[in-house]
C-alpha cells in the first residue's frame, strides 16, 4: 500500500508528540501533588483545593511544550551559575512548617532572591507593561522567608523573564524590596484556606464543592481542573467566577 511522503511526516509527528506529551506528564514535576511555592499566591481557592485533595484531573490535553522548554532553560541556567560560590542555585528552602520549595537563585552579596521566568510574547509584554503578578510577588517572597529561616539576610527580590523564541538582549528583570509581611500575610491565608478544605472535605462530599469559591482569570482555560459548561464541581469547574 502506498503511503504519501506527506503521510509519513504527519504519523512521525504524531509519535514524537506523544512521546513528548507521555514522558512530559510522567515528570517528578508534572506528578507533584504537593502544593509549591509558586502555587500558593494562586488567586482561586478551587484551584488550590483540587490540588490539595489531588482531585483527578479533566483538561490534561493542554500543550507541554512551553512547561518542558522553561524545564530545560531552567537546568541550563543552574548549570550556568552553579560553579560560581557567590550564588546559591537551585536552593531547597522551607518558607512555613510543611511549605517547602526550590528558589532558582540566590545572590549572597546582594542578599537577592532571583527566580528564572521563561515567558513567550504576550506574557512578555504583560510584565513589561504591568510588573510582577501578584502569586510572582509572593512566590519569590516566600523563597526569601525561606532563606531568613536558614538565617541568611535577604534584602530584594526579583525575577528574571527569558523570552522563548526570542534574543537573549530580549531578557526583563524586575526587582523589589522584599516585603517579608506579604510572605506572612501568604502564609496565614494558605492554612487558612488548608483549614478550610480540611472541614470541607469535599473529596468526600462533593456538593461542598460549592462553598469553595472560584476566581476567573484569563487562564481558566490552561488549569488542569477546567471543565467547560461542568455543572458538576465534583467533575471538574466551568472557569465561572463563583
Amino acid at each position: 500500500m502506498f503511503t504519501s511522503p506527506g503521510d509519513r511526516s504527519m504519523a512521525l509527528a504524531d509519535r514524537l508528540r506523544l512521546a513528548i506529551t507521555d514522558h512530559s506528564n510522567n515528570a517528578p514535576r508534572s506528578r507533584q501533588s504537593r502544593i509549591g511555592l509558586s502555587e500558593v499566591g494562586e488567586v482561586c481557592v478551587r484551584k488550590l483545593a483540587y490540588k490539595m485533595v489531588e482531585h483527578k484531573k479533566t483538561n490534561p490535553q493542554s500543550d507541554p511544550w512551553a512547561s518542558i522548554s522553561g524545564t530545560a532553560l531552567h537546568t541550563w541556567l543552574a548549570d550556568c551559575f552553579g560553579t560560581n560560590s557567590n550564588y546559591l542555585v537551585e536552593h531547597k528552602v522551607e518558607a512555613a512548617p510543611g511549605l517547602m520549595g526550590t528558589l532558582d537563585l540566590f545572590d549572597i552579596a546582594e542578599g537577592m532572591v532571583i527566580d528564572h521566568k521563561c515567558v513567550g510574547a504576550s506574557s512578555m509584554k504583560a510584565r513589561k507593561k504591568d510588573g510582577l503578578t501578584q502569586q510572582q510577588r509572593i512566590q519569590i517572597s516566600l523563597y526569601a522567608k525561606g532563606l531568613e529561616n536558614q538565617g541568611h539576610t535577604v534584602t530584594k527580590v526579583a525575577c528574571a523573564f527569558y523570552p522563548l523564541g526570542g534574543r537573549l538582549d530580549g531578557l526583563h528583570t524586575i526587582v523589589e524590596d522584599y516585603d517579608s509581611a506579604l510572605a506572612d500575610a501568604a502564609i496565614e491565608r494558605f492554612e487558612a484556606t488548608r483549614s478550610i478544605i480540611h472541614a470541607l472535605d469535599p473529596a468526600n462530599n462533593p456538593m461542598n464543592w460549592l462553598q469553595i469559591p472560584a476566581t476567573q482569570t484569563y487562564s481558566c482555560i490552561y488549569c488542569p481542573w477546567y471543565l467547560p459548561g461542568s455543572a458538576d464541581l465534583s467533575m471538574g469547574c466551568p472557569g465561572e467566577a463563583a
